[in-house]
């Protein structure tokens, strides 16, 4: 018996997650598919929220200290 094992990066698929529970803070929503090798992601909603939705996902990662080098 074989048993097919796919291999996956997973921090696509979670980067896209976190967008997508950011994008619903602005009434907006994300359609994410990374089945079969695709990874496609579809944004639906107001096309200026999106610079807003990203810059909210950079500031989850950005570290403070590198802020207060400033």
């Amino acid at each position: 018996m074989t048993i097919k094992i796919n291999r996956e990066e997973t921090n696509l698929e979670v980067m896209a997650r976190i967008a997508k529970a950011t994008a619903h803070k602005y009434d907006c929503s994300m359609s994410i598919d990374f089945q079969n090798g695709k990874r496609q992601i579809e944004f639906i909603g107001d096309n200026e929220c999106k610079a807003r939705i990203a810059h909210a996902v950079e500031d989850y990662f950005r570290n403070p200290a590198d802020e207060s080098a400033e």
